[in-house]
């Protein structure tokens, strides 16, 4: 027992990797994270736009003309020249449109339902960063079990061989049976085996933790967060309780709710164009000729005009009208999820509640069955070297010791597990 734990020690390094930097690690080295930050950038683009629609529209004009020659007109009473023919036009002119009624009916509308959209991207980047972190968190614990599972493999072997070696004595002085003896060898040949699948599994595990952290190949890793302490047993709260705490905190719900208002903003965006647009306008000529001048002159005239209109096309009232129907759906669909993303989140918080309370039960039985198993070793040990016990019944006694090792760590690594996952369901990680 005392290798055992010796290897325990040696297994978890002061300053390796625990289960929360992973997570950390994880939230920066997430291809979706990084995709929805790509979203979140378009979203401000799209509010930027949205905010700069309201600036006043503003053109301007500059061309020259040259005009073909033509006679000058001859009319009875007016002098020749009077009606001079021009062939040379310079047009310089500036134009300002104001949308009077959007900055009421739709601007206000279209700017909230981008801010509300930048909103949903802002909380789908941290969801993914949330997400992502659970995902390392999870994958850090099962490698965790992975090497902890080697090192009870590799102990268990040793124990064989070692038994082995006795074994093999006592069938040279015809004190065991040759069966017996071919008993523990199968033992030993099962257990390298077993030791050669579990290190390959455990490479697996790794390399699967390594990706989600971005974790180079170079980049050694080692276990920092030690199991063998013991996690606070807290109380866990009752359900109802821990599904308000999850509609609270789950970023999901929020952005959920973000999108429903955002599709309710737009439809209200919508409103403007099913109403006649009111619109002020102004302008100034500066040509050569101005064509307000008569009769024309080969000279530059500054000109102006101001006016207000109003327009109502009807096939933006069609087209707005069918815009609205598809965000009212849009916007059912988004209740539609947001109800099963409810039901869903309660069996959630459902399964990790049972699953806590099972790990705790399972942590203080398998530790009860270790003390069994190790004291039945150290019997069988004992009275085969007394010659009162044969082979087979300490192997059976290693195997059921190894079996034993294996429940207590793994109910611990479940334990962790379990207070992750309900952690996640109802949304402290988000903190």
């Amino acid at each position: 027992m005392a290798a055992f734990e010796h290897d325990l020690e040696t297994l978890f390094a002061t300053g390796g990797l625990t289960s929360d930097q992973a997570a950390k690690r994880a939230a920066g080295a997430s291809p979706t994270v990084r995709r929805r930050a790509a979203e979140l950038d378009a979203s401000v683009a799209q509010l930027e736009a949205a905010e700069r629609a309201r600036i006043p529209v503003l053109s301007g004009k500059a061309s020259y003309t040259r005009l073909s020659h033509l006679d000058p007109p001859v009319l009875q009473g007016i002098p020749t020249g009077f009606f001079p023919v021009l062939q040379n036009s310079y047009v310089f002119q500036g134009q300002l449109s104001v949308p009077l009624s959007d900055y009421v009916l739709r601007y206000p509308a279209v700017t909230d339902a981008a801010r509300l959209g930048t909103e949903a991207a802002r909380l789908g980047k941290r969801t993914s960063e949330v997400g992502a972190g659970q995902d390392a968190r999870l994958a850090y614990y099962e490698w965790l079990r992975a090497r902890l599972q080697v090192l009870i493999a590799q102990r268990q072997l040793a124990q064989v061989q070692s038994t082995l070696g006795q074994v093999r004595a006592l069938a040279e002085a015809q004190r065991l049976s040759r069966a017996d003896l071919m008993r523990v060898e199968s033992q030993a040949a099962q257990a390298e085996q077993t030791l050669d699948q579990l290190q390959q599994f455990s490479l697996l595990r790794e390399e699967q933790l390594r990706l989600l952290i971005g974790a180079p190949p170079n980049e050694p890793l080692a276990l920092g967060e030690d199991i063998r302490t013991d996690v606070a047993a807290s109380q866990v709260a009752p359900l109802d309780q821990l599904m308000g705490t999850a509609k609270q905190q789950r970023l999901e719900f929020r952005s959920i709710d973000v999108g429903i208002q955002a599709k309710d903003r737009q439809r209200d965006a919508e409103t403007a164009n099913l109403l006649p647009r009111l619109s002020a306008f102004g302008g100034i000529d500066y040509d050569n000729p101005n064509p307000r001048v008569f009769p024309a002159k080969d000279e530059f005239t500054l000109t102006w005009q101001v006016g207000a209109q109003l327009s109502w096309t009807l096939n933006d009232a069609l087209i707005a009208d069918t815009t609205q129907h598809r965000l009212r759906a849009e916007a059912s669909e988004l209740r539609a999820d947001r109800e099963n993303l409810e039901h869903g989140t309660r069996i959630e918080v459902m399964a990790a509640q049972q699953a806590v309370s099972l790990a705790q039960h399972a942590l203080s039985t398998t530790q009860k069955g270790l003390s069994a198993a190790e004291e039945s070793y150290r019997v069988r040990r004992e009275l085969l070297n007394a010659e009162r016990a044969t082979a087979v019944e300490l192997v059976d006694a290693e195997t059921e010791l190894t079996r034993a090792r294996i429940a207590a760590l793994n109910a611990r690594v479940d334990l962790r597990v379990a207070r992750a996952q309900l952690d996640h369901a109802v949304g402290n990680d988000t903190k």
